[in-house]
């Protein structure tokens, strides 16, 4: 007997829905379930839920296209038959369920079913379906969730009547059907509700990345319902105004582009204001209204002096240079207009870009002569800031004097390498806050000790305290059930595991349930030790604070660089042994990486007054003066981009070994790298792990920064912190910063470039090394070439001309075309980053590779820069 006839059967529905079901007939089965009495559906709401139990039809959120042909028909029946509007909604948005086609058709069927149900019962699957939120919309399956859930809401608040969700999710949704149908997919009130709440949100460009020509389509079809009256274009068009101001860029960007405006259209005293702040997108988006605008006679002089100065102060080259187009093409022979021209061009004289600055030279030498004196004053007052043969070309047309060489930046200072103490809770009411908030690494050691020792000292106490915060925050946690089976990463992400810490403390007994259980892994051998080290710390921790047998941890840093001082180790290993309690095993092991490079007498002196097993083996530690420089070196590798893949990637991988052989097990996983497994959910944790070693830390965070240089989230963090940190750096340090130094994401490059500049600071860079990493990332197409100049342009400008006068020089002998060859892009941005650090510098170099650049024919500005880098360095020399 098939599943679906043994369904039919109980509920007494002889013969016909197994057959519409099987047959893929889903109006059939909806006409019959309209048809079906309360105590069948009810029956078949059971067998429904028995058969997700049994894993439903076996899809996944990573399958593809085409959906199950029984899918339709299934949803209608559990739209039908299941009785909690909230149990529906997680039928509906299944993956199993998730239809790829045949939307409209799905609503029309669901909407027909639950007609009897009363209207409040329709209210909240509105809503549940409206909140669905997906995570993949560039996929297939995450367009299929998200129409899922959407045309059954939509249709329902179109029957209905009732008032629209404004969730951003049911917003989006209206975004994926409209571009995927091309037109209409609700009626007009609906439409004119949700085009007013798209207009009202903020965020969405995020969730749009990666999605292809869906956001333009969508665009376009809204234009045509501009057109046909169904949405007022000048509603629209302030809308996207407003939400520029707001720093949107997408969809926004695309939906005024869409409508076309007129140039009397154009918001053009909004498009001047949102020059200096805008986000690129948006900007570029303006300088070309604006231009329009002025093209037509409809840009007022005050307007055209205000957008073209504020657009050279632009960090995008493509907005400048378009600027700079505009201001020399807008003076229409005016003389003020002239004048507004040359302060604009004035004011990109400081570019960092070289090109940018003389392209502002040649265009202000070009409109001297037809310029007020206000322009010609602007102009001699900014020439300082140019590079000084650029300079140089400007005296004539507007009579500059000489002027004093201004001296280079210096680099900063290091920072202090004495860190803050971290404090101690004394009280449960002073961690009371931090039992739910701790997030960063220290913030939850600091968490974790206080618990461990305010909880032997009095467990009532701190629940009287702690539990009230920890129900009112994190209620989940006390249904030990739902929170085992419903949440994934219970026993290995970080944060999971300090809140069981908290429960453990407050709620022993529903922390040792939720313990028994949780789903538990087992390590594997590819995992990361320095992740090994962090959960299983913290798994200790929770079975610790169950018991409450210990007084203290030992391994909690005593400063803010995770550094524990010596002497404090060996006062806690004390008052362990004073309360007959064993250290945790890794918990003694990272108190041992974490101990500073030189130990004092005293704490060794002390130490060997230590009775117990583990305080005898601290003493020896001690007495050795800690763990000895692991050896570390590193390889590059091309390899397939995974197993069969006919892609071949270069990789960096890094070699450690420990140099001693009697080390715990913990620590010598650590020192020992021959793994590169790239998912971690601690790596923010791993700076504090070995806080005297941090080579060997970057040297496991070094084959996880491929994948996030094209990464718009990725954080560099823990590269600014080791740079900070103690130890010898070498060539694994250099290859982590050269690809921090390439990644896409702004946020991240500086942090390298910070971090660049800490090691300069403190002497221990190798600019050579830098640039033959960046050269083999670069000659990869790992990195691109542009990004990698601007950071080594940001390095220079903070005073590290030495490490990046070698990185480029390097870089150049590695890069440069060989004859016949073009440039890559960014090159003449290599070259004229290189002349200014070569300037700054005073150094006398011979590069093969340029000297036969310089010697080429033509004047583009390659060959310009590769010419005048050359003659630099090469001054007093007879060349080539």
């Amino acid at each position: 007997m098939s599943f679906w006839t043994a369904i039919v059967r109980r509920a007494g529905q002889p013969g016909g829905l197994p057959d519409r079901i099987r047959a893929a007939d889903a109006e059939g089965a909806a006409d019959l379930l309209e048809r079906a009495d309360d105590e069948a559906r009810r029956a078949l709401a059971g067998h429904l839920r028995t058969f997700a139990a049994q894993g439903g039809l076996g899809r996944r959120w990573w399958d593809g296209p085409p959906h199950d042909p029984q899918a339709p028909a299934l949803r209608v029946a559990a739209a039908a038959c299941l009785d909690d509007a909230i149990e529906v909604a997680y039928w509906l948005t299944r993956p199993d369920l998730w239809l790829f086609e045949g939307h409209e058709d799905d609503a029309r069927r669901i909407a027909r079913v639950v007609r009897g149900r009363p209207t409040r019962w329709r209210v909240e699957l509105v809503r549940r379906l409206a909140d669905e939120h997906v995570w993949r919309d560039e996929a297939d399956g995450g367009r299929a969730h998200r129409l899922s859930a959407w045309y059954p809401a939509a249709r329902l608040v179109a029957e209905t009547g009732i008032e629209p969700p404004g969730d951003s999710a049911f917003v989006l949704g209206w975004l994926h059907a409209v571009a995927g149908s091309g037109g209409d997919v609700t009626d007009e009130r609906l439409t004119r509700h949700l085009a007013r709440s798209l207009l009202r949100s903020r965020g969405l460009a995020a969730q749009l990345r990666g999605t292809g020509d869906l956001v333009p389509a969508w665009a376009a079809a809204v234009a045509l319902q501009a057109a046909d009256g169904v949405l007022e274009r000048s509603t629209l068009l302030e809308g996207c105004a407003g939400a520029f101001f707001d720093g949107e860029t997408r969809p926004f960007t695309d939906l005024y582009a869409a409508l076309r405006p007129s140039p009397q259209e154009i918001p053009v005293r909004d498009l001047a204001r949102l020059a200096p702040t805008a986000p690129g997108p948006v900007v570029q988006l303006a300088v070309s209204e604006l231009r329009r605008a002025d093209d037509a006679g409809l840009l007022s002089d005050e307007l055209f002096a205000e957008a073209t100065k504020t657009l050279m102060f632009r960090p995008e080259k493509k907005i400048v240079r378009a600027a700079l187009t505009w201001a020399q093409a807008g003076t229409r022979g005016s003389r003020e207009r002239t004048g507004a021209a040359l302060q604009a061009l004035a004011a990109a004289f400081g570019s960092a870009h070289r090109d940018i600055a003389e392209r502002a030279v040649t265009a202000a030498t070009r409109l001297a002569g037809h310029s007020d004196e206000d322009g010609h004053a602007a102009v001699r007052a900014a020439a300082d800031a140019l590079p000084a043969d650029l300079r140089d070309r400007l005296a004539p047309a507007f009579r500059l004097d000489g002027r004093p060489v201004p001296a280079p930046a210096a680099l900063p200072a290091p920072p202090a390498e004495e860190a803050e103490p971290v404090p101690v809770f004394e009280s449960p009411e002073e961690l009371a806050e931090l039992a739910v908030t701790a997030r960063d690494p220290l913030t939850v050691e600091r968490l974790l000790a206080g618990l461990v020792t305010l909880v032997h000292r009095d467990r009532e106490a701190v629940r009287a305290v702690v539990e009230p915060v920890l129900r009112a925050s994190r209620p989940f946690l006390f249904d030990v059930e739902s929170a085992a089976h419903g949440i994934g990463g219970m026993n290995d992400d970080p944060h999971l595991l300090t809140m069981r810490a908290v429960l453990a403390a407050v709620a022993p007994e529903a922390g040792r349930r939720l313990r028994g259980l949780v789903q538990f892994y087992p390590f594997r051998d590819w995992d990361p030790a320095p992740d090994i080290l962090v959960v299983t710390r913290l798994r200790e921790i929770v079975r610790e604070l169950e018991t409450a047998d210990m007084p203290v941890l030992l391994a909690t840093p005593t400063v803010t660089s995770g550094h524990i001082d010596p002497m404090t180790l060996v006062e806690r290993m004390e008052r362990l042994e004073a309360a007959c309690a064993e250290p945790l095993d890794a918990d003694f092991q990272q108190a041992l990486l974490r101990l500073p490079r030189t130990i004092p007498p005293a704490a060794v002196t002390r130490a060997e007054t230590l009775t117990s097993t583990a305080g005898r083996k601290l003493a020896a530690w001690l007495r050795r003066g800690g763990l000895a420089d692991p050896v570390i070196g590193h390889r590059v590798v091309r390899l397939p981009l995974h197993e069969g893949s006919a892609t071949i990637v270069t990789r960096i991988f890094p070699a450690v070994r420990p140099r001693e052989d009697d080390l715990p097990d913990l620590v010598r996983r650590i020192c020992a790298i021959d793994a590169v497994n790239l998912a971690s959910q601690t790596m923010g944790w791993w700076p504090l792990l070995m806080p005297s070693h941090r080579e060997v830390i970057t040297a496991w965070i070094l084959p996880r920064l491929p994948p996030l240089i094209k990464s718009r989230r990725a954080d560099l963090a823990p590269l600014y912190r080791l740079a900070c940190g103690q130890g010898p750096v070498g060539a694994v340090t250099t290859a982590a910063l050269a690809h921090g130094l390439g990644c896409e994401d702004d946020g991240a490059r500086g942090i390298a470039v910070d971090a660049l500049l800490v090691h300069a600071a403190r002497g221990d860079l190798n600019g050579d090394d830098l640039g033959a990493f960046l050269s083999v990332l670069v000659a990869a197409d790992m990195v691109r070439l542009g990004r990698v100049v601007t950071a080594l342009a940001d390095a220079l400008a903070a005073g590290a001309h030495a490490q990046v006068w070698d990185a480029g020089a390097r870089m150049l002998a590695e890069l440069l075309p060989q004859a016949r060859e073009r440039p890559r892009t960014g090159m003449t941005d290599l070259l004229i980053v290189a002349a200014t650090a070569a300037s700054l510098t005073g150094v006398r170099l011979r590069i093969p590779r340029l000297a036969a650049v310089a010697q080429r024919t033509g004047g583009s500005a390659f060959v310009k820069e590769a010419r005048r880098l050359h003659e630099l360095i090469n001054a007093g020399e007879e060349t080539a």
